[in-house]
């Protein structure tokens, strides 16, 4: 193996490594806390702004169901169920 080849090994273990020393930290930091937020009633409202910098952007609000079923509904098309040409096999 030449010279190159050891630094390239050598780089490509490091990395390796690192990455899997932050998986491994992140585990046990967070470990058994839940991640997101509660199931619930209402909506959860984020705030969005952009601006470009040249006195340019907008701002507007997003509102997310806190239901799990109300928040799958608005990714299902309103035609779907229905008979029509398109949801026939």
């Amino acid at each position: 193996m030449t010279a190159e080849g050891l630094v390239i090994a050598g780089l490509v273990m490091a990395i390796g490594l690192t990455v899997w020393l932050k998986a491994r930290q992140t585990i046990r930091r967070e470990g058994g806390r839940l991640r997101g937020l509660a199931p619930g009633k209402g909506d959860h409202i984020i705030d969005v702004e952009y601006s470009s910098g040249l006195g340019g952007g907008d701002a507007m609000q997003i509102r997310v169901p806190r239901d799990p079923q109300a928040y799958a509904r608005r990714f299902v098309p309103k035609s779907a169920g229905k008979d029509s040409k398109e949801n026939a096999p």
